[in-house]
């Protein structure tokens, strides 16, 4: 699926400043690509009316209250100038995640453009966040929203009044078959917007090298080879691609989130575009996954390409 055949963007829209800014960047990126807009509002599910025999019995919506969501959502896309494009106004009831991936699936979205309130700590673990939900399941990429945190507010508004350039795009590699989907990815989106692209991996020494008299002699030996090795395979990468890119690459040390935080502020990075291994349960719960640790903290806009081979595969059979 690539950025140059994007046909549909679908909007979560909650009437908060955050949907509005997506929504903006949504429409900025429909003209640039003669996409379709589809804006969804997701209605929480009705509480119980009452309870007998402990048998709950929901309140169904009525037909009118339906049609007053509907209104409120198209008078919304009237009043944010949704107008002169090919649009849609959608209302759901339900989970907003679950609904949102499902409209996105019917709707045949190609993309999700969603914004993020960024909760953090047990918080954000055990109850998660709607964009991190939808990041996690999404069937389609998912562009998540948020201000450049390193430019002035000043630079934020002047942004805001110009056309949508991404001047630099940021991409984390660990050489594996699925960060190269998010890479193929960004050159698509690179190639539409004529972004420089900065090839970026994080070393990480495992703790358990330094925690004993003798391993830890090894720590500086490991952290060399590594660094020789990400220097080999990032060159590589950059002589295949600078005939067609502007082409950097950059090495940090240490946590990856961290690291490329520090890359985007010291690179002027305009947005991330990173691939998930789509992890679930408990091994995300308790380690949780790179691209959605890069989602709830960096400090510009990440798209996330979800990367599910198993998937893949039941599509090409059926």
């Amino acid at each position: 699926m690539k950025p140059r055949k994007l046909r549909k963007i679908l909007v979560p829209i909650d009437y908060s400043k955050e949907s509005m800014k997506t929504l903006r960047v949504a429409k900025l990126l429909a003209e640039r690509w003669r996409a379709q807009l589809d804006l969804v509002h997701v209605v929480p599910p009705s509480p119980p009316a009452f309870a007998t025999h402990h048998v709950m019995f929901p309140i169904a919506p009525s037909t009118e209250t339906q049609r007053a969501e509907l209104r409120r959502l198209e008078d919304f896309a009237f009043e944010q100038s949704v107008q002169p494009l090919r649009y849609s106004c959608i209302v759901r009831r339900g989970a907003a995640a679950e609904k949102i991936n499902e409209t996105a699936r019917k709707t045949g979205a190609d993309l999700i453009a969603i914004a993020t309130r960024g909760f953090t700590g047990l918080k954000y673990a055990f109850l998660g966040s709607t964009t991190a939900e939808v990041v996690r399941t999404a069937r389609c990429p998912v562009l998540v929203v948020r201000e450049l945190e390193y430019v002035s507010s000043k630079e934020r508004a002047r942004r805001g009044r110009t056309p949508l350039q991404f001047e630099k795009l940021l991409v984390p590699l660990d050489f594996s078959d699925c960060s190269r989907v998010g890479l193929d990815y960004a050159l698509d989106v690179a190639r539409d917007f004529r972004s420089s692209v900065l090839l970026f991996h994080s070393i990480i020494v495992q703790t358990y090298t330094l925690g004993h008299a003798y391993t830890s002699l090894q720590a500086a030996d490991l952290i060399k080879l590594q660094q020789e090795h990400a220097q080999e395979s990032l060159g590589k990468l950059r002589r295949e691609l600078s005939s067609k890119f502007k082409v950097e690459t950059a090495i940090g040390l240490g946590s990856t989130v961290e690291q490329i935080n520090k890359c985007v502020r010291s690179h002027r990075v305009d947005l991330i575009i990173t691939s998930t291994h789509g992890r679930t349960g408990l091994k995300r719960l308790f380690i949780g996954s790179t691209a959605e640790q890069i989602v709830r903290h960096a400090i510009c806009p990440v798209l996330v390409v979800p990367n599910r081979p198993a998937q893949q595969k039941l599509r090409k059979r059926g």
